[in-house]
């Protein structure tokens, strides 16, 4: 390999890699932003049941609660898919090159 293609297969793989790394970047920040979504839910729910359970009215509070649940099991789906992406993308990233 010459030293010209040395240069350009170096930089080919820096472009790779930071190409994945901004993927990347953009899923984990997708992440964060769903896991303030299911701490808002929590705390949501928490201020809506306070007053149902001072009146010891306890279906609302469950109902609150299911709906509350359904909405982080999603956000919870979403983040686990996510993840499952961001860990093929560090193995592309370390495969780049070989």
């Amino acid at each position: 390999m010459s030293f010209w293609d040395s240069v350009t297969t170096g930089a080919q793989n820096a472009a790779e890699t930071t190409k994945l790394v901004s993927i990347r970047t953009k899923l984990q920040a997708e992440v964060m932003y769903f896991e303030q979504q299911i701490k808002q839910i929590m705390q949501n729910f928490g201020v809506e049941c306070f007053p149902h359970m001072e009146q010891s009215n306890s279906g609302l509070v469950q109902q609150a609660f299911l709906n509350a649940q359904r909405g982080i099991e999603e956000y919870r789906a979403k983040i686990e898919e996510k993840n499952r992406e961001i860990n093929e993308l560090n193995q592309q990233i370390d495969n780049v090159g070989r």
